[in-house]
């Protein structure tokens, strides 16, 4: 039979995606990690893709606005609209299988995280981290404002939304107490002395300051404080600027014996910005280490580079030979490459991407 011309155009645009997925200096494409997330149901494409390891060794990757379901495998397309504000993937412990995974939605293929009966007003989930028989994840609170891509802005205060263990049933949600106007959740750090420690940034034109707040593991939406550059402090007013990220995507976790900072050059359309960069700390609160380029994104369509952004840590992922998962999600190619053709769109156009960075690369033993 006769191959659909929008179904070559896709396979060709796959085959020069996968011929420029080389390696730059040691660090490459995690292939295993973009099989893993080219499914043809349930999940299909989204942004996001921050993990949280849970205790039995099962992970779950948040995303943020997701379609779902409507693969058409003789294309290779999706519908062009998305149809939730938030999902989550239930990964088995140790199966990098997408057949053997869930996709968690809300009642009736809902959003997974939703509080509000208003569809304007949308959760997107940051990080998260897990306390006993809860999983705690940061949700910011969304209001749009109008039909643009872009239109959007607070809710209101964010959430602290709180999944029952093993179930992964989202039961409650909090209230969390003013932030300022920072976004936090941005990566966690849970440490032995019963404190998690979030990092979070605020926009100053195209870059952005960075902060860092901690609360008790088993108190997260009350006494919050914030590093002032000498201490915690409780009022987030006198929260400390503890690193400057070139735009506002950037997530810090700790890895091993050091806090890592991933941010990207600023993009907010095609051909807008393609670098991702490292730096480190050997405290949450910094200093941190020059910006070093790491990697230069490659997923060219057509000679273009894609609006990219959500850099993401998943220090549980280190394999046998010391090199780390780091993701970033790409979001279409603007007004380069057209988005929607025939009422179907192409799913890797919008697809968390991954890759392996050796911890030595980043200055941590």
């Amino acid at each position: 039979m006769k191959k659909p011309v929008l179904f070559i155009l896709l396979t060709l645009q796959h085959i020069v995606s996968q011929a420029q997925a080389i390696k730059q200096g040691s660090v490459y494409k995690d292939t295993a990690f973009t099989a893993f997330f080219n499914r043809a149901e349930g999940w299909i494409a989204s942004d996001g893709a921050y993990s949280v390891q849970l205790a039995d060794g099962r992970v779950l990757w948040l995303m943020g606005d997701s379609y779902i379901d409507h693969y058409d495998a003789a294309t290779g397309t999706m519908p062009c609209l998305f149809q939730v504000r938030n999902c989550a993937v239930l990964q088995p412990k140790g199966d990098w299988n997408w057949r053997h995974t869930s996709t968690l939605l809300g009642a009736n293929k809902r959003s997974f995280f939703k509080n509000h009966p208003d569809n304007k007003f949308l959760l997107w989930p940051g990080h998260g981290y897990q306390h006993g028989d809860t999983l705690y994840v940061y949700g910011a609170n969304i209001e749009m404002k109008g039909t643009g891509a872009l239109d959007f802005g607070s809710g209101g205060r964010d959430m602290m939304m709180k999944l029952k263990l093993p179930e992964v049933k989202v039961v409650d949600y909090d209230t969390l107490p003013e932030m300022g106007g920072i976004a936090f959740g941005m990566g966690t750090w849970k440490s032995k002395d019963g404190y998690v420690y979030t990092w979070g940034n605020k926009q100053t034109f195209i870059k952005s300051n960075v902060y860092v707040a901690r609360f008790r593991a088993d108190a997260p939406s009350t006494a919050w404080t914030f590093w002032d550059g000498k201490g915690w402090n409780k009022e987030v007013a006198k929260a400390a600027v503890i690193g400057e990220a070139p735009s506002t995507a950037m997530y810090i976790t700790r890895v091993r014996n050091k806090f890592l900072m991933v941010t990207t050059e600023f993009s907010i359309d095609c051909d807008g910005g393609k670098e991702i960069y490292a730096a480190i700390s050997d405290k949450p609160f910094g200093p941190f280490t020059v910006n070093k380029r790491i990697w230069t994104i490659n997923d060219t369509v057509q000679g273009h580079y894609p609006f990219f952004y959500t850099p993401a840590i998943h220090p549980q992922f280190l394999n046998s030979s010391n090199e780390l998962l780091i993701t970033y999600c790409i979001n279409g190619y603007g007004k380069c490459v057209p988005f929607c053709v025939d009422g179907r769109a192409n799913p890797n156009y919008y697809r968390p991407q991954g890759i392996r960075v050796p911890l030595k690369e980043l200055g941590i033993q």
